[in-house]
């Protein structure tokens, strides 16, 4: 029995499946398997449920030397914006930053936002106005911000 190639997989398929795994997966995972993975990665369908990972929080340093385990998006979103000068002193992880880019990764296509109560006023203003589609805000309130 002959096995068929992942980059093979039908389109709508693969689409239905990537709505599914995680914004850091999409993020960090689905687009490295293959080209066609990538492409479909890029589906605003799979960006219509932004659920971001609680443990984003605003910038200090200290919490952020002291978390054992930061998350990969923490990791890697936050060290490229470092190498390239994008952050703020101090500040790790622009979450700012990040919003934006996921909801522009949305292609105006986000019909639910979940958000962590520490997010920025302007961040959570650009999701609003570049999401017309928007149905459901969740914000999270059960953490703390410092």
């Amino acid at each position: 029995m002959e096995g068929g190639k992942w980059e093979d997989l039908n389109k709508d398929l693969l689409v239905d499946i990537f709505r599914r795994v995680g914004m850091e997966s999409l993020l960090l995972d689905v687009p490295l398997v293959c080209k066609s993975w990538y492409k479909t990665s890029l589906d605003p369908m799979c960006w219509e449920h932004l659920k971001f990972p609680k443990y984003i929080r605003p910038c200090c340093a200290w919490d952020y030397i002291l978390t054992p385990y930061p998350g990969r998006i923490i990791s890697e979103y936050g060290h490229r914006h470092y190498i390239y000068g994008l952050t703020e002193v101090g500040c790790p992880f622009p979450i700012s930053s990040f919003i934006k880019f996921v909801v522009k990764r949305s292609r105006r296509c986000a019909t639910e936002l979940s958000l962590s109560i520490c997010c920025h006023e302007h961040a959570l203003m650009y999701a609003a106005n570049e999401c017309p589609k928007l149905k459901a805000l969740y914000i999270n309130i059960s953490e703390h911000c410092s």
